[in-house]
């Protein structure tokens, strides 16, 4: 075991050169690493700061007889060390403690918006799980926190809590399309999505009613394994969402290579265009944009009458918001006190 300032990294002397090849068919088996992880990172390691919670991956190193740096295997973050980065790093991991520590207590749940055509808000394309906590019984949205646990590397814990719920609600709702938010993080096949893609490859009736919306609120690394994430899910029968089109990371780059079914443009858009000739034609052009990439185009955010009128305008087929009464998964009974807005 080595430490340095900011990190532990633990050796564990196993495979040889020679046994490469069978580590990584043992590796393959992601039920079993997925175990491995969930056994050493679910539980927090109590510190002088409060409850920690590790981000944790299992992966193969190559072996080229180079010996084996922990200095340079370090994150350029864990290498700073600076006051900044150690404050930022507390606080989250405070909020990630307390969400993480919500969904373990069961104190989640969602706020469901209806996804609807501009021209008949009646026809319902889907309904979008928003995450909710449910501390003192009134639902709060849990939207602001997870780019927290993103920066943590902790985020795929609480996607793969929100996939699994989704995917139980769809059973329980035959008659329902549903959709969720998954991190770009968390868009790439293997670990726990490998148990997901096994019953989605069972429940095919299930798979073709599921909506997986992915965020970009972190920067996207891997745009080819993001690409075979959704071209796997898409084989299922899922359909993928990009989500905040326009607010995200790269989003034009993403919107042409992915192949997403659906974009959704971020609501910012419209908010600009509601008194603004050159922010309507910036949004009309986003729109237009979109079309060309995805078969449905959701302009977000829609709040009233006239924001609607103007995302008609504008060219939007699909529209989403606070205009639309939400409801809520006990027993699916619509509100009757308006939740908290992001």
């Amino acid at each position: 075991m080595t430490r340095t300032a900011d990190q532990i990294v633990v050796l564990i002397d196993g495979a040889v050169p020679e046994d490469v090849a069978k580590a990584h068919a043992v590796c393959s088996d992601h039920s079993m690493v997925e175990a491995v992880i969930a056994a050493l990172g679910d539980a927090p390691v109590f510190a002088s700061m409060g409850p920690i919670r590790a981000a944790i991956g299992a992966s193969i190193p190559t072996c080229d007889g180079a010996p084996f740096d922990p200095e340079n295997e370090a994150s350029v973050e864990m290498r700073m060390g600076t006051r900044k980065w150690r404050t930022r790093y507390a606080r989250d991991m405070e909020i990630a403690g307390e969400l993480l520590g919500a969904m373990e207590r069961d104190e989640l749940c969602f706020r469901y918006e209806k996804v609807c055509s501009a021209m008949d808000t009646e026809s319902v394309n889907y309904w979008e799980a928003l995450l909710c906590r449910t501390g003192n019984g009134v639902p709060v949205s849990a939207g602001k926190w997870i780019p927290a646990l993103e920066r943590l590397g902790l985020v795929s814990r609480l996607d793969r809590w929100v996939v699994t719920a989704v995917i139980d609600t769809l059973r329980a709702y035959p008659g329902m399309s549903l959709g969720c938010n998954v991190s770009i993080q968390s868009a790439t096949l293997g670990g726990w999505w490998s148990t997901v893609i096994e019953t989605l490859a069972r429940e095919p009736q299930v798979a073709a009613r599921l909506v997986i919306e992915l965020t970009e609120s972190a920067p996207l690394t891997d745009i080819d394994a993001v690409a075979d994430f959704v071209r796997a899910l898409q084989q299922l029968g899922c359909r993928i969402a990009l989500d905040d089109i326009g607010a995200g990371y790269s989003f034009v780059r993403s919107l042409m290579i992915l192949g997403v079914d659906i974009a959704k443009v971020d609501g910012g858009y419209l908010h600009q265009a509601r008194a603004n000739r050159a922010a309507r034609v910036r949004l009309s052009a986003l729109i237009r944009l979109a079309q060309t990439c995805a078969s449905h185009v959701v302009v977000e955010h829609v709040e009233d009458e006239e924001d609607l009128g103007l995302s008609q305008a504008c060219g939007a087929h699909w529209v989403q918001g606070y205009l639309f009464e939400p409801i809520f998964i006990a027993g699916l009974v619509q509100s009757t006190s308006e939740p908290e807005r992001d």
